[in-house]
């Protein structure tokens, strides 16, 4: 079979064997030839694969979910990867009951929280962190995640105020240092952008994570040589 007939067979069937022979047909076809259309078909079957693996993962995180329900870090990573196949309305209708069954259940707010985020929905997220901080005015993962929702309402000060305070609250998440190095960037802070990313490198370092800071340490190169450039 060509490497068409390999396309339309892999997005039928969703067969491994399939997506095996028909990419490297794609790789020679595009050094060959990197012509429009098959570009275009080569990118739809790296989609049509991800996908697959995607809901692959899924099962994966139900059986985890199954054995160990009160994991809440498997169960923000069911909801993203709910989110990534356009999902997301599932994973919020179930932690919306979960909330209604359990109101005051900071870690059910948690997660009907991240569903939200994951959906793009920040006015139903601001909702939510606004009754969570009633309960915890102290926690960091809902401070945290007011400043993305922050960020997103274009108030670039009260995100990065939001993300200093959720580090202070929790300095082992280097959640908000990310989060502060991307919007810095995006500001024209690059400056303070670097800062950022030299926290994260030397966090890891203190600790031997080199592989955790491979890719940081690149992102610090990057924005080092913006810096040289302008």
């Amino acid at each position: 079979m060509d490497k068409d007939e390999l396309l339309e067979r892999y997005e039928a069937l969703g067969q491994e064997d399939d997506f095996a022979a028909a990419k490297p047909l794609f790789v020679r076809a595009l050094r060959e030839n990197p012509d429009a259309d098959t570009y275009r078909q080569y990118g739809y079957l790296l989609f049509a694969h991800g996908r697959i693996e995607i809901r692959k993962a899924l099962g994966q995180y139900e059986r985890a979910i199954a054995l160990d329900p009160d994991a809440e870090k498997i169960q923000h990573m069911w909801i993203s990867a709910k989110a990534a196949l356009f999902e997301s309305e599932e994973a919020i209708a179930l932690y919306r009951e979960r909330v209604a069954k359990a109101p005051g259940d900071l870690r059910e707010l948690r997660l009907l929280l991240s569903a939200y985020l994951a959906a793009g929905e920040f006015g139903a997220a601001r909702e939510i962190i606004e009754a969570g901080l009633k309960l915890a005015p102290a926690d960091g993962a809902l401070i945290e995640a007011r400043g993305e929702v922050r960020a997103h309402a274009g108030d670039p000060a009260g995100a990065l105020a939001d993300w200093r305070l959720a580090l202070q609250l929790e300095p082992e998440n280097l959640g908000p240092v990310y989060s502060s190095a991307f919007l810095l960037e995006r500001e024209g802070r690059l400056a303070e952008a670097a800062a950022s990313w030299q926290y994260i490198v030397d966090y890891c370092d203190e600790r031997d994570w080199d592989l955790t800071a491979a890719w940081p340490r690149q992102e610090l190169l990057r924005v080092r040589q913006r810096i040289a450039e302008s």
